[in-house]
């Protein structure tokens, strides 16, 4: 079986907006994106973006997965635009980390100080105050979100021990694709726990509907397949959490400028109504309180593996791209595996750990890294650039205020590898485009 994978780094100034698909031999498709949004200042690139993106796609197309790294406006702001019903494209999976309420305060505060206009956003706002009802508007078939799990599990295919259950998940309710016209088949694998519901949410026209909501750990993962064959392409998320102390200091400075008990005020932001009144009328008291940790301060981030998964035999990729004005290839390589970090606070040496035992040989497989937080040097780990050793690295980013995306360290860490760092702007011209054909080998010990 062989199995193509295009993946395109778009445009979009400072944000980010990565979509990708997946074609088996037989035409059948697995579209996915991960991320979609932009700073304010760059709405116009970013709608011009979706808007190609959609018209390369065709009429009345579904997306079989949105990746939501976390809720920084800068990732989010276009889904309405990607989703609006009039573009008829439909989402059949939403998939984000489990965040708490904390998280989704701060990151409200956050562009509150640092992109103002965005708060006036009534989608961004919705989605800070009650997510399954922002993104039940969407029109999914279901919700994943997604937990960190067991630190002695890992990623599904990163280890060699079969370690995982070829039906999926036996501890939880299945979870599945669904079965549309020239669709891929996927399914959960992988060990970990989870539960499931149905949750209302209210339509823009004000009836009540229902949609699936599962959480589930993040060592389970989406796997892909076109049919029998030596590998699945598995979908393998990471959640890089909040550190807890950071997010009970930031709820104590919010409870003090509010004049209550930290307690008082953890019981008051369980109805979502309270929250929805302090998006609105209690801002000065959310940036009083983000001023406080705001240095320190990394909200949840999903980090994303996208590459194939070897069962028996191993696998062999044709690999050809373009970097801008650069292309290359086609080239045979064993490194096909493309890596997004989000947000994620990954200079930490103790959470960089994490990171690498989770994902363990996908790692060495991994052929695309996106640099965290934009190459942010706040976010950046030479030891863990240097372990990944990716042959492309991506910073998506542009100029905006006084930050420095990509940073000095970053790049200065990558060029010292020889390897190549590609900064995906606004300008169309910088962007990344990806086409991997990966099929099976024999098996070598047979």
């Amino acid at each position: 079986m062989t199995l193509i994978n295009r993946r395109h780094q778009r445009a979009v100034g400072q944000g980010f907006f990565h979509t990708a698909e997946l074609e088996a031999e037989d035409g059948r498709k697995f579209r996915y994106v991960y991320d979609c949004g932009a700073m304010k200042k760059y709405e116009t690139q970013r709608n011009a973006r979706i808007d190609e993106y959609l018209r390369a796609i065709g009429a009345n197309a579904e997306l079989d997965m949105l990746f939501i790294s976390h809720i920084h406006f800068d990732h989010i702001s276009g889904l309405e635009r990607l989703l609006d019903k009039t573009n008829r494209l439909t989402v059949d999976t939403i998939v984000m980390p489990l965040i708490d309420v904390a998280d989704r305060l701060f990151a409200y505060a956050r562009a509150a100080n640092d992109d103002p206009a965005t708060i006036n956003d009534p989608f961004f706002r919705e989605l800070v105050s009650n997510p399954a009802n922002a993104l039940g508007r969407l029109g999914p078939r279901q919700l994943l979100f997604v937990r960190r799990g067991s630190s002695d599990r890992g990623a599904p295919g990163s280890r060699e021990e079969d370690d995982d259950d070829p039906d999926g998940p036996t501890d939880i309710p299945r979870v599945w694709g669904g079965e549309r016209a020239g669709g891929l088949h996927w399914k959960l694998i992988g060990r970990g726990t989870g539960y499931e519901d149905e949750q209302p949410f209210i339509e823009s026209d004000g009836t009540e509907a229902f949609t699936h909501v599962a959480v589930v750990d993040d060592t389970l993962a989406m796997a892909i397949a076109g049919g029998e064959s030596c590998f699945e392409w598995v979908l393998s998320p990471f959640v890089d959490p909040t550190i807890q102390s950071k997010k009970d200091l930031f709820l104590s400075e919010l409870a003090l400028t509010r004049g209550m008990p930290v307690s008082d005020l953890k019981s008051w932001l369980r109805d979502t109504a309270n929250i929805a009144d302090l998006l609105l009328n209690g801002v000065p008291d959310l940036t009083a309180a983000y001023e406080a940790v705001a240095n320190d301060f990394n909200l949840t981030s999903l980090c994303l593996y996208s590459g194939p998964k070897a069962n028996e035999g191993s696998t062999e990729g044709v690999y050809l791209a373009r970097f801008g004005s650069y292309f290359h290839g086609p080239t045979q390589r064993r490194e096909i595996g493309w890596l997004a970090t989000g947000d994620a606070a990954l200079k930490a040496k103790k959470r960089a750990a994490a990171f690498t035992k989770h994902y363990g040989s996908h790692i060495e497989n991994t052929g695309s890294l996106i640099v965290p937080h934009h190459g942010s040097d706040h976010n950046h780990n030479p030891e863990l650039v240097t372990k990944i050793d990716a042959f492309i690295h991506i910073a998506a980013a542009d100029a905006y205020s006084k930050w420095k995306h990509p940073g000095s360290k970053v790049m200065q860490c990558v060029a010292s590898m020889g390897r190549f760092l590609s900064v995906v702007t606004s300008n169309s011209e910088s962007e990344v485009e990806e086409i991997i054909s990966v099929r099976c080998l024999a098996n070598r010990n047979t």
